[in-house]
């Protein structure tokens, strides 16, 4: 399939704000666009029936099995269907109930964001060379940088970059919340390092958790990296009884060897991040 100017786009869940970030970016890049939100439901099936290309921007709790009902209906072969959710396994699984060619994409931004120069991933379920190669071409004229990879490779990938840091910050703020913390307190005598660990912390729940729970406990990954962190957690308590530096600092160490090729521009960066801070609170 060729993505061209008189391609008709139909966004399912495209009053919802990714829905119509996509909406937005279609209609820029030439191509018509209709949407359906919660109060059009009934226009699903119209889009089904006409639109070239439908894509599917629903909550991610929901979306593989919302989809797989909506595409019980969809029987053109020349048809282009794609998703924005944040996990691909299932997801592309889903539209696989389509006739049509089917490719999961994953944008690695926010609806607030402005898009130019970002990436999104492209998981393909059954897609031509052609129809690929003509995605590829109308995201690049929308700005963003493509990826490809198997929904497989994309969810393992997803789980060391969301599932870890979304986690930590999830369990410092539980932690912090159970100790019953004075924050404006903490806040007071912190470092600069430390205050932008807890803005990430706060960012990561200034928003709501529709967003965040399906992509910390619907990644297949999930468990096994809750299982690792709880026998990391175990060799700590047993260091703290003891206080065997000698121990943690050989932890230390290695994981300092692991990381050796990414500190010096990790330090570089933080630390301009900490000047910027720093303007900002003065």
């Amino acid at each position: 399939m060729k993505i061209t100017k008189r391609s008709l786009v139909g966004i399912i869940g495209g009053t919802g704000k990714t829905g119509a970030q996509f909406a937005k970016l279609f209609r820029k890049s030439g191509c018509k666009v209709l949407v359906s939100g919660s109060a059009t439901r009934d226009r699903n099936t119209d889009i089904l029936a006409s639109c070239n290309i439908v894509l599917f921007a629903l909550p991610l709790s929901h979306a593989a099995d919302l989809m797989r009902l909506e595409l019980k209906t969809a029987t053109r072969k020349d048809q282009l269907i794609l998703d924005v959710s944040s996990l691909k396994s299932r997801e592309v699984e889903a539209m696989l109930a389509s006739k049509g060619e089917v490719i999961g994409m994953h944008p690695l931004f926010g609806p607030s964001t402005d898009p130019v120069g970002e990436s999104i991933v492209l998981c393909p379920g059954r897609a031509t060379a052609a129809t690929m190669a003509s995605l590829r071409s109308v995201l690049k004229t929308m700005g963003l940088c493509t990826y490809v990879m198997t929904p497989e490779e994309h969810d393992t990938l997803m789980s060391t970059v969301q599932v870890v840091p979304h986690l930590k910050s999830f369990l410092m703020a539980d932690v912090l919340t159970g100790l019953n913390v004075d924050l404006k307190r903490m806040l007071s005598l912190c470092t600069p390092t430390y205050e932008m660990e807890f803005n990430t912390i706060a960012r990561f729940l200034d928003d709501h958790p529709d967003l965040y729970m399906p992509i910390l406990f619907r990644n297949p990954k999930t468990l096994k990296i809750l299982h690792r962190m709880k026998v990391l957690i175990d060799a700590y308590i047993r260091i703290a009884e003891e206080r065997d530096l000698h121990t943690a600092e050989k932890r230390y160490r290695a994981c300092q060897s692991f990381f050796r090729p990414h500190l010096k521009r990790a330090r570089v960066q933080s630390e301009a991040c900490i000047k910027t801070l720093l303007s900002l609170t003065r």
